[in-house]
């Protein structure tokens, strides 16, 4: 079970701004970092490449990392700071048109990214084209509340945050989404950071 009720870890770099919770404590990945990547092998596609930081964190069974980031002042930012990284490419681009071919990646990590996809089943279905059989889709994001006045109260804001808070859509219900579009669910775990829902799990494409 992760737990995330303690105060984050105090990271380097805009990626600790970028995302609400700290990837890392110097070198050392966060805990809920760890199990993103843990078993990690082969070649992994990121969404969102936020300042490089996190790709150092990847483990040494990782032989690439690829990260499509859509706004290019992060794709240049992030290329600087993946240094003594595994390799690492940092293509500029939508997450609902990746640009990368079939079958290209044996994982994909998305963190409290696929809030701010424009089009969520569009986005999935590209996850889903480029991943290989049995590959892993790896996902930490904030999601609906289960409060239905809460539930009301994001679905009420979400036209005001699409266009002032990075394009993010705060009352998806991302994991019945996934689902949609064809994932079979390994693991969901559900859980408040700061009083907002969040949701870890693994998806396998089948």
């Amino acid at each position: 079970m992760i737990r995330e009720t303690e105060p984050p870890d105090t990271g380097v770099g805009i990626e600790q701004f970028h995302h609400p919770r700290a990837v890392c404590s110097g070198r050392r990945p966060s805990p809920l970092r760890e199990s993103l990547m843990r078993g990690l092998s082969g070649t992994v596609l990121e969404l969102g490449a936020g300042d490089g930081v996190k790709f150092r964190l990847y483990p040494s069974e990782v032989r690439e990392i690829i990260a499509v980031e859509p706004d290019p002042g992060l794709c240049d930012t992030a290329r600087q700071g993946y240094r003594d990284a595994v390799p690492v490419r940092v293509l500029s681009g939508s997450f609902d048109r990746l640009p990368l071919p079939d079958e290209a990646v044996d994982a994909v990590i998305c963190s409290l990214a696929l809030c701010s996809a424009p089009r969520l089943d569009a986005a999935l279905r590209e996850i889903r084209r480029v991943l290989r059989a049995g590959g892993r889709l790896r996902f930490y994001e904030h999601v609906r509340s289960v409060n239905p006045f809460t539930a009301l109260t994001e679905r009420l804001v979400s036209p005001l945050l699409t266009q002032s808070g990075g394009g993010c859509h705060p009352a998806r219900d991302t994991v019945r989404s996934i689902t949609a579009a064809g994932f079979q669910l390994d693991q969901v775990e559900r859980f408040e950071v700061d009083r907002v829902a969040h949701v870890f799990g693994v998806a396998r494409r089948q």
